[in-house]
């Protein structure tokens, strides 16, 4: 077979929606998942599992964003639709729902310092998305530059 534009796309949408089931998994798991981990673990042993559900908790909200965001993108790229105003505020969006995780998580380091490693991982994931933002937004420069061109 053939690896194709359309297969990626495919592969992309099943990486997403099982990154997504997941992502529900461990919001409605996540009392269970944090008890069992500070049951087992020797560096959350001293944890207040009520602060590590609430971190889980707070990050939920920027990574729901991220995915949806993330879908749409992964669509319009899949429709043609690639250097498009919208795909461009898709990008800025799913760059700052990075950054807002690094946040939680970097305030997070006070009493679990492994949170230090997801706070350090989402800011160079949220400076790739920029660096790819800006890509995009040049390419739509020119790409509109080079529609107006007679």
């Amino acid at each position: 077979m053939d690896w194709s534009h359309k297969n990626s796309i495919i592969l992309t949408k099943i990486c997403i929606i099982l990154f997504g089931i997941a992502y529900i998994a461990t919001v409605l798991a996540c009392p269970v998942i944090v008890r069992e981990y500070v049951a087992v673990s020797y560096t959350a042993k001293d944890l207040i599992p009520g602060l590590f559900m609430a971190t889980i908790y707070i990050c939920a909200a920027p990574v729901g964003i991220l995915l949806w965001k993330l879908w749409g993108l992964v669509v319009n790229i899949g429709e043609e639709k690639v250097f498009t105003e919208e795909n461009i505020r898709s990008l800025r969006i799913i760059s700052w729902m990075c950054f807002a995780v690094a946040a939680v998580t970097l305030a997070s380091v006070w009493y679990y310092l492994f949170w230090g490693i997801a706070a350090g991982l989402m800011v160079f994931m949220g400076l790739l998305i920029r660096v790819i933002k800006n890509t995009f937004e040049k390419a739509k420069e020119l790409k509109d530059e080079n529609d107006f061109t007679i």
